[in-house]
């Protein structure tokens, strides 16, 4: 038997993808062998996870959550963040490869593309840093659009005619590797549910220009 905790636009997703029921926080009288984590980040998600996991009497734990890097390894929890563009999580866990990380890793039972590393403290740490390298994208963005604004430059040529072309000597170079990502502009802070938010959980300087406003 297997449980999500947390029916969240995440573990609504996980729950359909896995064809596995799902619970939010509070009690709930139900036995599961593997217990799937789906509720953000808090100071007391450590201790909120173990007492789910008292709770259902749970075997594996699989952290599906955005988390600090050294949160799952000390309990022999599973790390296996989730990726892609809310709120379209189902088509993206089928289409994004899943990372899995821990000493207990290859027990999770994934009906997808699945790689599994040793250490969850990896895969924690992917996450974080894959949230905020598209958070400092975002921040390039709307510094080089404000930028030729102020200089009365067209950022549609500075920014994007540029970025597109770049991109395209790449590929047909055959080193795609070293094209980049052209976004929208948006000004203001940076939307969404995830990357600023958790920017504060990476101990890191760059990540300040995640968070800050321009």
């Amino acid at each position: 038997m297997q449980l999500i905790v947390g029916m969240g636009e995440v573990g609504s997703a996980l729950a359909e993808v896995l064809g596995v029921p799902g619970r939010d926080v509070g009690s709930f009288d139900l036995h599961a062998d593997v217990l799937h984590v789906a509720f953000p980040w808090s100071g007391r998600f450590v201790s909120d996870v173990h007492r789910y996991q008292r709770e259902h009497g749970a075997d594996l734990v699989v952290v599906h959550s955005t988390v600090p890097v050294g949160t799952c390894d000390p309990y022999g929890w599973v790390h296996s963040p989730v990726r892609g563009r809310h709120p379209h999580l189902v088509e993206s866990l089928k289409a994004f490869t899943k990372h899995a990380g821990g000493v207990r890793a290859r027990e999770f039972d994934w009906p997808h593309t699945l790689v599994v590393h040793d250490r969850a403290e990896e895969t924690e740490a992917g996450k974080l840093w894959e949230l905020a390298q598209f958070g400092l994208q975002v921040r390039i963005n709307q510094a080089i659009h404000e930028w030729c604004v102020v200089r009365g430059l067209d950022p549609d040529v500075v920014y994007r005619q540029f970025a597109d072309t770049y991109n395209e000597g790449y590929e047909a170079l055959g080193e795609g590797r070293f094209t980049r990502p052209v976004l929208n502009y948006m000004p203001g802070d940076i939307g969404g549910h995830c990357v600023a938010q958790n920017s504060v959980l990476l101990d890191h300087p760059l990540v300040d220009l995640v968070r800050g406003s321009t």
